[in-house]
């Protein structure tokens, strides 16, 4: 099998003629595009049977892609070439759950099991005899399962955080209860305190010198 894929390879690279891609060149307007389509979910793989060939060629150099962690240039090399088994479906969902486009992701992985699990042999990497070697090792039935749950987790903590910054939003602002201030003493107004009882009169005989008088003769 894999020495067909070589040989399917080598007649892409001698007669290009015979090679196509949905796209042939790719320019910035179609990248924005493609990246539109990637967060939208959007299945825009509908090359047929003339980008077979070119996608086996390829699919090798964007697996490598994948397993770089090269998101957005997976995309584009997928979404260029255009062809739409399950592999490449796959790899759109590996690209968008890259790219934090969970929802997205979750449409193409749902796609790419679909088509694995079809019976159009031409839209199964693995063909009639479910050979991994064509889907590079990647084993879509076991690990798709695993990948939209954990999108699906992604997007119930995203929902979660949404609702509750929407209800502090919504609360009404704490009400504040200010304290009044103490009233401060005013030095102006002070009066001296009065006098202790009975040092009054002392204190007034001793000032004045006229009013005294001689105490009376003994008896």
């Amino acid at each position: 099998m894999r020495s067909l894929d070589l040989a399917a390879a080598l007649a892409c690279a001698l007669a290009l003629s015979g090679c196509a891609n949905k796209y042939d060149a790719l320019t910035p307007d179609l990248q924005a595009k493609f990246m539109d389509d990637l967060k939208a979910g959007k299945p825009t793989l509908d090359c047929g049977q003339k980008c077979l060939i070119t996608w086996i060629a390829q699919v090798p150099a964007i697996h490598q892609l994948d397993l770089a962690e090269s998101w957005t240039p997976l995309a584009d090399k997928v979404m260029q070439i255009g062809y739409g088994n399950d592999l490449a479906y796959y790899y759109l969902g590996q690209s968008a759950q890259g790219l934090g486009f969970h929802q997205a992701a979750i449409t193409y992985y749902n796609t790419s099991l679909s088509l694995a699990t079809g019976t159009d042999p031409l839209l199964k990497c693995g063909g009639l005899q479910n050979n991994l070697q064509n889907c590079q090792g990647v084993d879509l039935v076991a690990s798709i399962p695993v990948l939209v749950d954990a999108s699906q987790k992604v997007l119930a903590q995203q929902k979660a955080d949404a609702d509750a910054a929407a209800a502090a939003a919504a609360a009404p602002p704490p009400v504040v209860h200010k304290r009044k201030p103490k009233a401060v003493a005013n030095n102006s107004s002070w009066t001296a305190p009065p006098p202790a009882s009975g040092s009054a009169s002392s204190s007034t005989a001793s000032s004045s010198g006229a009013g005294w008088s001689a105490p009376p003769p003994a008896q």
